[in-house]
């Protein structure tokens, strides 16, 4: 992994948080190579509101169950000494048994761009504010996007606090 074993995800779920189930998982290190990345089938939910992910259950219904690469995600997590994410969904996966040891610092970049706590706390919001472009169709974007624009973001703070600091 380069850049200090860092590591960028996004995981999209299906909801109500009771019975959320990840029906996609993207990781990628600081210099965007693909790590892992796969759409998931379920288990209990059938059914969700996919114009909040971009994901119709029925294109998961041949997708494998994410326990079939739990190993392989959590060796990927081992590695990573930093884990950077868009409001972090650390219960979803430990609810799949995957853990993030307590060593590994976490940076939610909602964190740092959150203003008032609300609907406008988006991933959507944030790219445009760092002219990372998304797609605009919701149903287009990949998990390799929004990692991406959160790796593009998490940069360009980055360059933002340095000039800050001068």
């Amino acid at each position: 992994m380069a850049d200090n074993k860092t590591l960028i995800y996004w995981l999209d779920a299906t909801g109500p948080e009771d019975f959320d189930e990840i029906v996609r998982l993207t990781l990628i290190d600081a210099g965007n190579k693909v790590l892992f990345n796969s759409t998931f089938s379920t288990k209990l939910v059938d059914w969700w509101y996919s114009d909040l992910n971009g994901i119709k259950p029925e294109d998961t219904y041949k997708a494998p169950l994410l326990e079939n690469y739990k190993d392989k995600i959590q060796s990927i997590f081992n590695k990573a000494s930093k884990i950077i994410t868009f409001n972090p969904t650390i219960n979803y996966l430990k609810r799949q048994g995957i853990t993030i040891s307590p060593n590994t610092a976490i940076l939610d970049l909602a964190d740092y761009f959150r203003v008032l706590g609300d609907e406008n706390d988006t991933i959507d919001n944030l790219c445009t504010y760092y002219g990372y472009s998304l797609p605009d169709n919701i149903y287009q974007r990949t998990g390799l996007d929004y990692t991406q624009a959160i790796n593009f973001c998490w940069h360009e703070m980055k360059e933002y606090q340095k000039a800050q600091e001068k």
